[in-house]
């Protein structure tokens, strides 16, 4: 059987009710739902660096 893993990270009171929200969200996915989501904010994360200039590509 698949063990769950849980991560407890400390959130700053101001953002406690978005997150709320995105982990009422994220409970309401299927396990390869989830993955594609995780995979899309993966994808955001990138481009945001990308964009910041904190990954040079070339």
């Amino acid at each position: 059987m698949a063990e769950e893993k849980r991560t407890e990270t400390m959130i700053a009171q101001e953002d406690s009710r978005e997150t709320e929200k995105v982990m009422e969200f994220v409970q309401l996915l299927n396990n390869r739902e989830k993955e594609r989501f995780f995979d899309f904010l993966n994808g955001a994360s990138l481009m945001k660096k990308l964009a910041a200039g904190a990954i040079r590509t070339s």
